[in-house]
């Protein structure tokens, strides 16, 4: 295994996945340095680093240069970018990047939602019903063609129900639709238009190797934070989500992922929702990265249900990437105890949590 402490540098730190990512690391102790890359300078000093840097953002050319310099410098073993607008920007440069990284391919890492549904859905997956615009002009036509409201305007790209909003009327959307556009921060072919599905809100979380599913599980997001607040009522992460075990799910997970990618190889986020019927559908799939809990759940793995080390998904990922495990072994799906809730909120702390009354802080 590891003979010397390994060198990891991983950007986007300071955001809430990384900060839950790098604690799952180092709950390992003296077996990674980790140099900590973000562009808000507050939020990077919430990370438990060894070094932190205050970078430019992902699309301004001197990020992949400081890349390059930090690499050099600290003589980096292994890269993880955290966000996916950063893993594609990395993606897109591991040519030039002299380090190892485990990521899938810019052009997977890429593709946004709606093409991700023309994808699914030729290959038998149920998706939601979905129209894009051409125009202002074509919104009322497309909100009748879906048989009217309630349904979900949103952007065809972007991660936290990016300009996203549940719409009772076609005017609803034309008003949502023209504030953004008005303020600069979206055009119209932005925009897509989307079945409500009313039941539960899953998410599927998988880590692949050269086209094995290595370990998955899958959680029910219950509750969001601040959503009295947001227009849509969702903000992102989860404050309060479950394990469950569904092998309905984890079989639409696997499919859905090979569609998309013959080859899957890195980290993977299936997002799907339920009809009134029970049926489920998939909504997302992310590319490349974790969800912002995925490295939470492997925290409270190690430290607090004392499982095999290996189900902690950042660790079993970086172990990978260094080539330190070199022939992994599949896990399986499923790896974490059902009805085993994760509870968190800002100033509250975090818990692990069951309905028969079990709670424990675990940070």
């Amino acid at each position: 295994m590891i003979s010397y402490m390994k060198r990891i540098l991983i950007s986007g730190a300071g955001g809430i996945g990384g900060v839950n990512f790098i604690n799952a690391l180092k709950i390992f102790k003296d077996k990674f340095f980790i140099v900590g890359l973000d562009f808000n300078k507050y939020y990077l000093e919430f990370p438990n680093v060894d070094v932190r840097i205050n970078s430019p953002r992902h699309l301004d050319p001197n990020f992949i240069k400081l890349i390059h310099k930090l690499v050099k410098k600290y003589n980096i073993d292994f890269l993880h970018p955290h966000p996916s607008s950063e893993a594609l920007v990395i993606s897109q440069n591991t040519d030039s990047i002299q380090t190892k990284t485990l990521l899938p391919k810019p052009n997977i890492i890429s593709t946004d939602k709606l093409k991700t549904q023309q994808i699914l859905s030729h290959s038998g997956i149920n998706v939601a019903q979905t129209k894009i615009f051409k125009n202002l002009d074509s919104i009322e036509i497309n909100f009748k063609d879906l048989g009217n409201g309630p349904l979900w305007i949103r952007a065809k790209s972007g991660a936290g129900g990016n300009l996203s909003l549940l719409c009772n009327t076609s005017k609803e959307v034309e008003y949502w639709m023209k504030l953004w556009i008005l303020r600069g921060k979206a055009n119209v072919d932005d925009f897509m238009l989307q079945q409500f599905l009313p039941g539960r809100n899953i998410a599927w979380d998988s880590f692949w190797y050269e086209g094995k599913l290595i370990a998955s599980f899958t959680r029910e997001r219950l509750e969001y934070p601040l959503k009295h607040i947001s227009p849509s009522g969702i903000t992102g992460t989860p404050s309060v989500s479950r394990i469950i075990v569904d092998e309905k799910v984890n079989n639409i997970g696997i499919k859905s992922v090979l569609a998309i990618d013959k080859k899957p190889h890195g980290n993977y986020a299936v997002d799907l929702k339920e009809d009134i019927d029970g049926n489920w559908y998939v909504t997302e799939i992310d590319s490349g990265k974790f969800h912002t809990t995925t490295p939470l759940w492997g925290y409270a793995s190690t430290k607090f249900l004392k499982q095999d080390p290996l189900k902690n998904l950042p660790y079993l990922y970086t172990m990978i990437g260094l080539e330190e495990i070199e022939k992994p072994e599949t896990i399986g799906c499923d790896i974490y105890p059902n009805d085993l809730h994760i509870i968190r909120h800002i100033d509250c702390g975090t818990w692990l949590y069951k309905e028969n009354g079990y709670k424990e802080k675990i940070l």
